[in-house]
């Protein structure tokens, strides 16, 4: 009988292209790691064409794709649907395992968590930030979840700390599952460049001032300004600017849409090129493959980047980017948070610079994320029923 493997917390039809590449990726790495067919469900809103999509850009020969939107209102039939799955594996957004973005989203997030656990299914904590946890109300909550799931992976030390301070169970430190990304350069054939090309990914969460609309993450950079000035300082230097939406919205319908962000952009320094509005992130990382230098604050975009080789310089808002890069031995960001306009302009300007070095550490930094990828691979491998799993090197 065909395995049955369930996904929760990604979606590749998502808005979020770094939502969308968590489910890409971790159904890349499945398909390679069952052989024979089997069904995927992705417990998510996603369409059909949608399904469709991904099972065309990964080759999933032999699997099937499947879509159980969660609806809380029908809680026996998610049950069934859980149940029916032999194993879950849960991404959370990537970085929504955490109240960092209001207690709201990390209650609904527990509740999906614990709909597996009462199912009997296995659950499979994939790597992803884990906490902080500022409200105490939900330790409980995290505590049982993370006590009574088949396996725990971080994708940082930090948040195996963060996990700690809850529980004493074992929590395995990977690296995110976006690193399975594919891309094909030639998908984007960009003509020969006189000079350097900068991908400036432009977060229209940042630009709008968080959810909150009023510097939800604390930054002491002011983000706009920063923008602004940034594309100035690239032009003067003769530096070729591409801006590169990662979150991008259908007509105007998502508050946080990067597009409408970049197009403000575009609007006063029309000397930019504006990327394209990119169907899935293997679109997203093609094209960005193709840049020299990539300046993001969006954390997948920065993921898409880096991994693929090229300088990157991430925008910190929280303790997710330290966390994710120190974890592979990449130090070079900007924290938003702690320097103010002007430092982070200076700053940015040193590491772009500095980009034979940095890309040099991105690639010596590849090396170190792939045997951490492989630690997920090989553990995620160990717990599925006898003769289902290709070996894991």
């Amino acid at each position: 009988m065909a395995m049955r493997v369930g996904f929760l917390g990604v979606q590749c039809g998502n808005p979020n292209l770094g939502v969308a590449a968590l489910g890409y990726s971790v159904l890349r790495i499945m398909h390679q790691l069952l052989p024979d067919a089997a069904e995927f469900v992705l417990f998510s809103p996603d369409t059909q064409s949608a399904l469709d999509r991904v099972g065309r850009t990964l080759s999933l020969d032999g699997k099937r794709l499947v879509a159980a939107t969660i609806r809380h209102r029908h809680i026996w039939k998610l049950h069934k649907a859980m149940r029916s799955c032999d194993l879950i594996i849960d991404l959370t957004g990537g970085d929504s395992f955490s109240d960092i973005y209001g207690l709201r989203r990390l209650m609904v997030n527990l509740a999906d968590k614990e709909m597996v656990l009462l199912s009997g299914t296995p659950l499979v904590i994939a790597p992803q930030t884990i906490g902080p946890f500022r409200s105490r109300l939900t330790r409980p909550v995290v505590r049982h979840v993370l006590n009574n799931s088949a396996l725990v992976f971080a994708r940082d030390e930090l948040s195996r700390d963060a996990a700690a301070a809850v529980t004493r169970r074992e929590v395995v430190v990977a690296t995110d599952v976006a690193l399975a990304l594919p891309f094909d350069r030639s998908l984007y054939p960009l003509p020969p460049a006189s000079t350097v090309r900068v991908g400036v990914n432009v977060s229209g969460l940042l630009w709008n001032g968080g959810y909150t609309k009023n510097n939800q993450f604390g930054l002491l950079t002011d983000y706009r300004k920063y923008c602004s000035l940034l594309v100035d300082r690239l032009h003067a230097d003769g530096l070729e600017v591409h801006l590169i939406p990662h979150v991008i919205g259908r007509g105007g319908s998502l508050d946080e849409d990067d597009v409408t962000a970049c197009e403000q952009i575009l609007a006063n320094q029309p000397g930019c090129t504006l990327a394209p509005r990119f169907r899935d992130p293997v679109e997203a990382k093609s094209y960005i493959a193709s840049l020299d230098v990539m300046v993001g604050a969006r954390m997948h975009a920065t993921i898409a980047a880096f991994t693929a080789g090229l300088a990157t310089i991430p925008l910190a808002y929280s303790r997710k980017f330290a966390g994710y890069y120190s974890n592979l031995g990449y130090a070079d960001l900007v924290d938003l948070t702690e320097l103010d306009t002007a430092s982070a302009l200076d700053r940015t300007a040193e590491l772009i610079n500095d980009r034979e070095r940095l890309q040099e550490a991105a690639r010596r930094s590849h090396g170190v994320a792939d045997k951490k990828l492989a630690e997920f691979t090989m553990r995620l491998a160990e717990i599925l029923p006898a003769g289902n799993a290709n070996s894991v090197k």
